[in-house]
Parts: structure tokens; C-alpha cells; sequence
């Protein structure tokens, strides 16, 4: 199997590290270029390391050493059986690449974006062979996350998806599909997610510290602002054109609104920026943080039970996929029992009044019971 990646930033090296590692008889093409020559260096170092320390052994370091290419030409991609690109946000350098790419490639070669933001589509527009093109979204860093995205179009056949999965699978992640509005939904539900955390925060009139610390125990690797610290506002700020989710619209605009100001207000756009910036900026009130555990509670597993109606894939797959994304302390389960429907709608209707926004909507305890009882 021939992999290409296209971009050698830090998304597109975690994803070549993940393969590089997990495939033993692939070769890769790497368009890097502005680095190729050092990159290159750099990973034969690693691989003698690997040698010495006897992970890899004499035949296994000849083939590794020789199975690689970085290169800043397009054409020395035609060989390649699978291209994923994952270069930085920008629709038309995007556009260029896979338009350069069906002119090198063959027509069986799958072209696949890491996009986060952008409509799938559009990415792909202007590319013959449509059935081969689809996103393939990471999260990052690669390792944290035990998902990836296959965000499909009308196009994609059914055998190159299974190609995708199958890529996926060996890479040691589990594949999730998702298409039309539900394109990239787990950035959708982060986004969400800090979007709530932000109307909390304007609601009890405290600090992003605070309302940070104060949602901290709640979940297992990274609270709502320390997600948007580590990916910056300069990617999670962005227009959220591509979000079509109806009821998430106004909550992802509430969002993108609020970046928009901090940014406007000198707010750095680059990740680990956010939170250093807000200590500065903003005092800690000493205002309790009351029921906030219970508030992000009531949206997330709202939003759970939401998607999990409207998905027309593996509900459970998508479950699961959720559990991994948002990483809570507990079950979804455990919440549930803790709080009660009473006390978590109570939530909702409130947020639901004051906002007027539908992602607080919910359906009815029967529905909540058949997920999380």
C-alpha cells in the first residue's frame, strides 16, 4: 500500500507517525515543502534509535529506512493507492491541492481531507471521480482520541469507504461515518460544548477560571476552556459555516461571536494562548459557580440523547464515540441517576427560556430512559 500525506504541520505528522508506526509493508509519500530534507534526517535518526535499541530489528530498520519519501513535488505522488490531506483551514489551497492531485494521481486513488471546519463538498469541487473523496478527520493530538471521522458525500461508494475503514481499523482507531449535517460532529459537539460553557459563564457572572475549575472534576482529560486553549481560537473561532446541526446553529453563532470579540479585544489566536490571555484580562469574582456540574450535565447528555435519535448509522458506535470525545469522570449513566430527569430538564427549561435557543429542547423521559437507564 502506497500512503500519501499531504502537509507535514503537526495534524499531518501525528497522522503519518500513527501509520508509519502501525503499518509494517507500507510505503509513504510525504509533500513537505519546506522541510523535506531535515524531516527526512530527522526520522532516519529515529528509526536508528529504534535499531539500537533493538525495536526494530535489522530487517525490519532496511525497509522502514528505505519506505518513506519527503519530497515538495506533487507528481512524485502518482504511485500512491490513498492521499490524505492536512494542510491548514484554507478552502482554496485545499481546492489547488486536489485538483493538482486528479490530474497526478490514478482514478482509483482515494483523496481524503482532514478538514475540521470546511464543507465537505466544496473541498472536493471541480474533482473528477468523486467516489473516491471524502474526510477523514483526525482529532488532535492523534493519539488522544480512539475515533476518526469518515465525513462522506453523496459520491463516496461503499468500496472506498470500506478502503477508508479498513486504513482506519489498521491504524488502531475505530472508524465512525457520518454525512450531510452531521458532517465533522464531534467538532460540532465540542463546539457546542464550549458554547454552553461560555452562556454558564455569562449567566453566573464569573471567570473563565472559575467557571473552568468549577467544570474541571467533571471531566477525565480537559475541561471546556482548556479544549479551546489547546486548539486555539484562531481554528475553534472560525465562521461556523459548515455546522448545520438546525437546533446547534444558534449556540455554534453565540459561539463564534464571542471568539470573534476576544479576538477583536487582542485575545492570541494561537493554541495554549487562550487562558494565559483571560487570567490577565479578567478577576476572579468570588461568585459560587452554583450548579454547574449539573448545567453542563444537563446539556451534554441532552445533546447525546439528541443525536442519538436523529443518526441513521450505528447508535452504538456513535455512543461510544461521544463518550470518547467529551471524556467525562463517569458514565453518562452515572450522571443521569445522580441528578434525575426532574432536576436535569429543570436545567434545560431554564437555559431553554433564557436563551430561547433549541439545543436545549429535549425529548421525553421514556426516550432519555432508553440510553441511559
Amino acid at each position: 500500500m502506497n500512503i500519501g500525506i499531504i502537509g507535514y504541520g503537526k495534524m499531518g505528522k501525528d497522522i503519518f507517525s500513527l501509520f508509519f508506526d502501525r503499518l509494517p509493508d507500507a510505503h509513504f509519500t510525504v509533500l513537505d515543502l519546506t522541510g523535506a530534507e531535515e524531516n527526512t534526517d530527522a526520522l532516519l535518526k529515529t528509526l536508528g534509535k529504534s535499531l539500537k535499541r533493538k525495536k526494530l530489528t535489522e530487517e525490519q530498520y532496511e525497509f522502514k529506512k528505505s519506505s518513506f519519501l519527503f519530497t515538495d513535488s506533487i507528481s512524485d505522488m502518482k504511485d500512491c493507492d490513498i492521499i490524505i490531506e492536512a494542510v491548514f483551514e484554507d478552502l482554496k489551497v485545499k481546492q489547488d491541492i486536489f485538483r493538482q492531485l486528479a490530474g497526478t494521481v490514478s482514478e482509483s486513488c482515494l483523496l481524503l481531507t482532514n478538514t475540521s471546519s470546511l464543507k465537505i463538498s466544496d473541498v472536493f469541487d471541480g474533482v473528477p471521480h468523486r467516489e473516491r473523496c471524502f474526510g477523514l478527520h483526525f482529532f488532535y493530538p492523534v493519539k488522544l482520541s480512539g475515533f476518526v471521522e469518515l465525513n462522506v458525500i453523496p459520491d463516496s461508494s461503499e468500496e472506498n469507504i470500506a478502503k477508508a475503514k479498513a486504513l482506519v481499523t489498521a491504524g488502531g482507531k475505530k472508524p465512525i461515518i457520518f454525512e450531510g449535517s452531521y458532517h465533522i460532529y464531534l467538532n460540532q459537539l465540542l463546539s457546542c460544548m464550549i458554547g454552553h460553557a461560555i452562556i454558564m459563564k455569562e449567566r453566573l457572572d464569573v471567570s473563565v477560571n472559575e467557571m473552568n475549575n468549577a467544570l474541571a472534576p467533571f471531566f477525565s482529560i480537559a475541561a471546556p476552556f482548556d479544549i479551546l486553549d489547546s486548539v486555539g481560537l484562531g481554528l475553534m473561532g472560525r465562521d461556523p459555516e459548515s455546522f448545520r446541526i438546525t437546533r446547534s446553529r444558534p449556540l455554534h453563532i453565540k459561539n463564534y461571536e464571542t471568539m470573534k470579540s476576544w479576538t477583536e479585544n487582542g485575545c492570541p489566536q494561537a493554541p495554549l494562548t487562550f487562558l494565559g490571555y483571560m487570567a490577565e484580562k479578567e478577576t476572579d469574582t468570588g461568585n459560587v459557580c452554583e450548579n454547574a456540574e449539573l448545567d453542563m450535565t444537563a446539556f451534554l447528555l441532552n445533546e447525546t440523547v439528541n443525536a442519538l435519535e436523529e443518526y441513521s448509522g450505528d447508535k452504538n458506535t456513535l455512543f461510544e464515540a461521544i463518550c470518547d470525545t467529551l471524556g467525562l469522570a463517569e458514565a453518562p449513566s452515572f450522571y443521569y441517576k445522580k441528578f434525575g430527569t426532574e432536576m436535569i430538564f429543570s436545567a434545560l427549561d431554564k437555559y431553554a427560556e433564557a436563551t430561547g435557543f433549541a439545543a436545549y429542547n429535549h425529548k421525553d423521559k421514556s426516550v432519555w430512559d432508553r440510553y441511559f437507564k
